[in-house]
């Protein structure tokens, strides 16, 4: 196994996001897995009530939900048209018509899904307490979920896939998050697998193909995406320490697009392990899940804590190359370009004074810029929540008992007018014509250039008192 640690270039150019809420009607749904639709939308899956499929307009309307009440996990588009996922408690097809099939089985219990290269549907999961599988329909070449269970491969124990990817040369991928292992099999017809050990505490998640043929996996608990040939060779891309990569996609621009759940941003890397940005989403939250590339092309992203669909279209004037990916079972490769913008930085970290106030008077917000840019403050209340899993969510969405942990809910954004240098800017402790209440805040700032180029994120935090 080859070890690498992945280098920031300079930015590859600047990004627009854009985080819309997943329900409306003052619904919490947690989104996770996200793809692009048949009908030129974004669905995903809600695992929280009221759960089902949820689907979006790439201009931010909702639509009706397609609701199933055993909770959807995974989902996949066929090239006929279907779409099928897997939940908790079986699966459930929709086809173009828009008739909606769910299907139960108290036998197995489903947790990921796939589509081959040739629309054949495979998806893996648990036969009652102790097997883990990677199974067919009953009809093996079909492209949907109408029928059972029929074949399946797999181990007596451990735990069940988290995600599954199929490549060309009829091969089968699954990251088994729990026993940390990466399984490699033949799709058609399914074979015995081959096991990837990985190292503990990796956590794999999210796997995505590459140009290559490799698999790239998103490790959670590294903070590292992994490459892994067909032969099981592995390659470690180290990330910043706390970013928790849960899933990845490739991109139209020939790169990886992961979201970083525990950073609060979405970065991009080279085929050759190059991290040209990391772009900040402006909501400041942490969470984010799921991760594709949407009808028009733009990458789209879940924020499964907050609720939130986020859409990232990039500049159209990146000017770097992707790298070309080495190829299968290669131990390393670099790749990357140069950029024809820097974007701007906060050379000072910036700050409230004072810290603690009252609404009136307020506050000064200081920072420092290394060029003149517009400066988004997004402001975010700190709040308490209780631990799901790996995630923070209200205390009405985790079992009782679940331990605290902070949460951050967003309040609103300020635009600044930022000249280079130092700045003051007076800070009343409204938004929209509101006072924020007492409690204690996060404020994310990101500063945007003429130019289009995005700083990365600075925090700053301050407390409103009575």
């Amino acid at each position: 196994m080859c070890l690498l640690g992945l280098t920031l270039a300079d930015p590859a150019g600047a990004a627009t996001i854009t985080e819309f809420p997943a329900s409306d009607a003052g619904n919490v749904v947690l989104p996770e897995r996200i793809i692009a639709g048949p009908d030129g939308n974004l669905w995903w899956t809600q695992p929280a009530k009221p759960s089902g499929i949820g689907r979006m307009v790439p201009n931010g309307e909702l639509l009706a939900q397609i609701p199933d009440g055993q909770v959807p996990l995974d989902l996949v588009k066929a090239p006929s048209g279907w779409v099928s996922w897997v939940s908790r408690g079986g699966f459930g097809s929709r086809r173009p018509d828009g008739t909606t099939f769910l299907n139960y089985d108290e036998s197995f219990f489903p947790s990921a899904i796939a589509i081959t290269p040739t629309g054949e549907l495979r998806f893996g999961g648990k036969h009652n307490k102790d097997a883990k599988s990677i199974c067919t329909p009953k009809l093996a070449n079909s492209d949907h979920v109408e029928v059972p269970v029929g074949t399946c491969v797999g181990a007596e124990t451990g735990g069940r896939p988290m995600a599954m990817a199929a490549s060309a040369g009829n091969l089968l991928w699954a990251s088994l998050s729990e026993s940390d292992q990466i399984w490699i099999t033949k799709s058609a017809p399914l074979q015995s697998v081959m096991t990837v050990d990985l190292p503990v505490g990796s956590n794999p998640q999210g796997i995505a193909i590459g140009p290559e043929g490799n698999a790239w996996v998103a490790m959670w608990g590294a903070d590292a995406i992994d490459r892994i040939a067909p032969t099981g060779a592995r390659t470690r891309f180290v990330l910043p320490p706390g970013s928790h990569p849960y899933d990845l996609t490739l991109g139209p621009d020939g790169a990886f697009w992961i979201a970083a759940a525990g950073s609060g941003r979405i970065a991009r890397m080279t085929t050759g392990g190059l991290v040209t940005n990391e772009y900040p989403v402006p909501s400041g939250e942490t969470g984010q899940s799921g991760i594709t590339v949407g009808p028009e092309g733009n990458i789209w992203f879940t924020d499964t804590e907050m609720g939130l669909i986020g859409r990232l279209v990039p500049d159209p004037l990146t000017t770097i190359s992707p790298s070309p990916g080495p190829a299968p079972g290669s131990p390393g490769g670099s790749g990357g370009g140069t950029a024809d913008k820097v974007a701007p930085r906060f050379s000072s970290a910036p700050a409230f004074s004072p810290t603690s106030f009252r609404v009136p008077p307020g506050t000064t917000l200081k920072f420092s810029l290394s060029e003149a840019a517009t400066v988004t403050v997004t402001v975010s209340r700190k709040v308490s929540g209780r631990r799901s899993g790996r995630k923070c969510v209200a205390p009405g969405k985790a079992k009782p008992g679940a331990s605290r942990c902070p949460r951050l809910v967003p309040k609103g954004q300020l635009h600044v007018a930022g000249q280079m240098g130092r700045n003051s800017v007076r800070f009343s402790g409204k938004l929209n014509g509101k006072s924020l209440p007492p409690g204690s805040y996060q404020s994310s700032l990101t500063a945007r250039d003429s130019a289009g180029n995005s700083s990365i994120a600075a925090k700053a935090n301050f407390t409103i008192v009575n």
